[in-house]
């Protein structure tokens, strides 16, 4: 299924989601995170079950890290992080296995000024040819600079 090609994507996100997208951890950890969360976050979450949410394999270690780190930081409980986790672990995502090469990882990180990590979403979106939706300034500026599909929270970055 290719995703619509609209001048809507435009739009705030708040407005018009897309049936199918990536996700990075930016926008999913404050689905757990009170002092994190946020309308453009919950309205993400809110298409769990109906959209087709694509996220690489990465995205669960990446998860988990976050999440042990919010304990650690006193963000959550030890209950809390099991509740949490358990919780994320049966979400409705599609995860994407399909990893690039060591040099196409490279140059995509060293080409748009991303962590390795970071690229890894933005291959999975350039590659499927699917919004990418993060609050990762970084793969914001990428996405953008790449005319790559982006869904974002944009009273944090604005189109300018």
């Amino acid at each position: 299924m290719k995703p619509r090609r609209t001048s809507r994507l435009r739009e705030p996100a708040a407005v018009y989601l897309p049936d199918t997208f990536v996700v990075d951890c930016s926008v999913c950890l404050p689905w757990y995170i009170e002092d994190e969360a946020s309308e453009f976050c919950a309205r993400l979450a809110g298409t769990l079950g109906r959209a087709e949410i694509w996220v690489p394999s990465l995205w669960r270690p990446e998860l988990v890290s976050a999440v042990i780190n919010a304990e650690r930081r006193k963000r959550m409980t030890g209950d809390r992080r099991r509740a949490v986790l358990a919780n994320a672990d049966g979400l409705p995502l599609r995860i994407d296995h399909e990893m690039p090469s060591v040099v196409e990882l490279n140059e995509l990180a060293a080409s748009h000024h991303l962590t390795p990590y970071d690229a890894v979403y933005f291959e999975l979106a350039r590659r499927r040819k699917l919004p990418l939706a993060t609050l990762d300034a970084a793969l914001v500026k990428a996405a953008r600079a790449a005319k790559l599909p982006l869904i974002t929270d944009l009273s944090v970055f604005p189109e300018g």
